[in-house]
Order: C-alpha cells, then sequence, then structure tokens
C-alpha cells in the first residue's frame, strides 16, 4: 500500500474538528435565557352586571419562556384592583394568576378598563389586560345630578329642581324615604303611573359664599339599589367668584417647568385684588387685571419652577381684596413632582 493511501486513511479516522476555531456549538451554555409571558385570555368581558356589583375575575398566565418569568407590578386602571394570587417569580413552563376587581357603583352603560402587567419579559414588558362589559342601573335619575346654578348671596330665593326616578322593575318599584345630606336642601317625593317618581329638590336661603355640594339619599324596595343617592351641587357667588377650590400641577417630571392659570370673576365694579403671596419660593405668582372690560376679571398664572424639589408640592396663594366679604382668599396648591428617570 503506498504512503498516500495510507495518510488519506487516517484523515478519515480522525474526528471532526471545528474550523472556525471559536470552539463553540450551536447549543451554546452561556445563550441568555429569556422569559416569556403568554396569557390565553386577557380581555374579559363580564356581559352584564347591576350598578354596585362587584365583578371578580382571575387571569391565568404562562411562562412560555426558558428564563424565570418576574412579575414587577400589576397596575389598574380607575374603578379596578388588581394582585398576583401566585408567586410573582414563575419558573419556565409554570402558571400563575392575577385576579382583578371592577367596582360598579361609579360606573353607567357601557365599560372597558384596562390593567398592566409589568414584567421581565422582553418583548412584553407592559402586557394590557381587559374587563370590559355594561353597567345596568336599577334606578335611574333624569336629570343624573341636582345643579341649583349660581347666584349672589345677597340677592336669591327658592330654588327647585324635579327629578324623574325610574326603576326597571316598573310598578312594583316603590320609594320608601328620601332625605337631604344639608339642612338647606328641602326634599318631598310624590308617585307618578307605572311605579316612576319625582323628588322635588328645594334650595332654601344659602348665604355661605362659594361652592356647596351634598347629596339626596333614597331608600327604596329595589333588591338591587336598596338605598342609592343623587349629587347636588351649586355656587353662591359674592363680590368676588373663583372658578375653582385648588391648583393642581398633577404629577410631572423633575426640571419640568409649568403654568396654571386661575379665572377671578369680579360681580362688583369697585372690587380689587390688592396683593397677592405665594409659597414655597419655587411658585411664583402673576395677576393679569381685567377690570375695564363688560365682564370684569383677573387671569392668575401661577408657575412651578424647574428648581422643585422632587415630592409632594404642598403650597398656597394668598390674595388680599377689598372685599368686606372676602377680604382673604387661601387657594392650596398641590401636586407631585417626580424624578424624571422615574421607572412605572
Amino acid at each position: 500500500m503506498s504512503i498516500m493511501m495510507l495518510l488519506f486513511l487516517n484523515t478519515e479516522l480522525l474526528p471532526a474538528q471545528n474550523i472556525s476555531g471559536d470552539n463553540k456549538t450551536d447549543n451554546d451554555s452561556t445563550s441568555v435565557k429569556k422569559p416569556v409571558i403568554f396569557f390565553e385570555n386577557p380581555n374579559f368581558d363580564f356581559g352584564k352586571a347591576y350598578k354596585g356589583d362587584k365583578v371578580e375575575h382571575v387571569y391565568k398566565f404562562e411562562n412560555r419562556g426558558d428564563g424565570t418569568l418576574e412579575i414587577k407590578k400589576v397596575k389598574p386602571s380607575c374603578g379596578c384592583t388588581a394582585a398576583v394570587l401566585s408567586n410573582n417569580t414563575i419558573l419556565p413552563g409554570e402558571t400563575g394568576e392575577i385576579k382583578a376587581t371592577f367596582k360598579t357603583i361609579s360606573y353607567g352603560g357601557k365599560v372597558s378598563k384596562t390593567i398592566s402587567v409589568l414584567s421581565n419579559d422582553p418583548n412584553t414588558s407592559n402586557h394590557k389586560l381587559t374587563i370590559s362589559g355594561e353597567v345596568i342601573e336599577e334606578i335611574s335619575f333624569k336629570p343624573k345630578n341636582i345643579n341649583f346654578g349660581s347666584f349672589r348671596a345677597d340677592n336669591q330665593s327658592d330654588n327647585t329642581v324635579k327629578v324623574s326616578v325610574k326603576s326597571q322593575s316598573g310598578p312594583d318599584f316603590k320609594i320608601v324615604k328620601v332625605t337631604s345630606s344639608k339642612p338647606y336642601v328641602d326634599t318631598s317625593v310624590s308617585e307618578n303611573q307605572n311605579g316612576e317618581y319625582t323628588i322635588t329638590a328645594t334650595l332654601k336661603n344659602h348665604h355661605e359664599i362659594g361652592r356647596f355640594s351634598g347629596k339626596i339619599f333614597l331608600e327604596s324596595n329595589s333588591t338591587k339599589q336598596p338605598k342609592t343617592s343623587i349629587i347636588f351641587y351649586g355656587v353662591v357667588e359674592g363680590d368676588i367668584t373663583i372658578n375653582q377650590r385648588r391648583i393642581y400641577f398633577g404629577t410631572i417630571p423633575e426640571g419640568r417647568e409649568i403654568t396654571k392659570k386661575l379665572f377671578v370673576k369680579i360681580n362688583e365694579s369697585h372690587i380689587r385684588i390688592l396683593s397677592s403671596k405665594i409659597s414655597p419660593d419655587y411658585l411664583s405668582v402673576n395677576i393679569d387685571e381685567r377690570y375695564e372690560q363688560e365682564n370684569p376679571h383677573c387671569l392668575i398664572e401661577t408657575k412651578l419652577h424647574n428648581n422643585a424639589p422632587v415630592g409632594r408640592i404642598d403650597g398656597q396663594l394668598e390674595l388680599t381684596t377689598n372685599s368686606e366679604e372676602l377680604p382673604v382668599i387661601n387657594i392650596p396648591i398641590t401636586g407631585e413632582v417626580h424624578k424624571a428617570n422615574k421607572p412605572e
């Protein structure tokens, strides 16, 4: 046998070599393992529920990745509460549960709420769940709220608003009792045909300047809503009317400058804002006086400066006037400043 033939045979018997020279295989043990969150049914429709009912649902999810899944936070929108029932750490192939509770008391008609599930899944770090349906009112009011309007403290008379009350139970519906939360609002009730009622709300002389509000409570033989209420509100105007009770900056990132406006209505031609004072020192105020117009007023600008520290805003605007009714007006200023890189 020739020397060339022997060399060829020996070469065939040698193990395969990695010609790339990096000594890595396709199944490299150093590859990054990633979790994958999966909800089979991320959207839940509860159909119909009566106002006041509590709707509950459990969302089941699975970790379909090869890394450990970590549920960092479950953040519902208004009207819902949500909590992780299982462990916040889910191994590959294992499952978990999130329970959502929706309180219908403040809603009517079709509603849809979302729940954000924040995790370490690199592809879906913020997974959206939904809970939706229709909230039925066993007892309905028309109008839904009672607005007594705006009027001067020294020029008012009895103010009456009528509200129609209807129940889905039909002619068997009975109102047992109607009361007011405020002594200056009188109530009476009269029965119409087919189980419908009319509530009459009368505002007696109320001289305290500013906004007022309250509730009219209704008790009935309804099995779904035996106790319900309707809100009433209005404004007693003095020499000066301010269109809001506080100045709210909301939640803003650190280092941002923002301005809010406040409208002040002047109801007597001789009334003036004499001076203003604002605190703390990272807030400032500017008053644009417009006394000579047909509807005399002032526009007050409050500015939150970019040096505001991180944390809650707890300030106050003080206005001094020549009004005997409102010589000093104090308006709270609220909000919150958070770090610009604050995670969700």
